[in-house]
């Protein structure tokens, strides 16, 4: 069987997906271990289960988008991932989160950087797929 080649925005979604599925699936099934960490209590409430599944399902469209070369959803993508710091810097500001919290919105900006670098190295920046 031959192994299916991915350019660098597939790639860029599929890795980035993956991230998610990994967060995700640990906000869902054991947030008491990582939620600590970024100063948040132990036990935070059913809300961080719902994000948990939130993320997960989140991550889905990125790895599907991924395998199938979606340029339309990757760009749709870094639109959303380059305000992440943004808002997270925001909530630290009204003093809702903890600075931890601000590595999310980085990690996300830069995925959404690599993932607009490749779509413009390959020359894919007008609106239509």
């Amino acid at each position: 069987m031959k192994k299916k080649a991915y350019d660098g925005t597939s790639l860029s979604l599929l890795i980035f997906g993956a991230y998610a599925v990994l967060m995700g699936l640990v906000l869902l099934l054991f947030p008491e271990r990582v939620l600590p960490f970024f100063g948040f209590a132990e036990n935070s409430g059913t809300w961080v289960h719902v994000l948990g599944f939130v993320l997960c399902a989140s991550a889905y469209y990125y790895l599907w988008a991924g395998r199938t070369g979606n340029k339309a959803f990757a760009r749709l993508t870094v639109h959303t991932r380059f305000a992440s710091p943004f808002v997270m810097l925001a909530l630290l500001a009204l003093g809702k989160v903890d600075h931890m919290v601000l590595l999310f919105g980085i990690v996300d900006a830069m995925g959404g950087a690599w993932t607009w670098m490749t779509l413009w190295l390959g020359g894919y920046t007008d609106s239509k797929e």
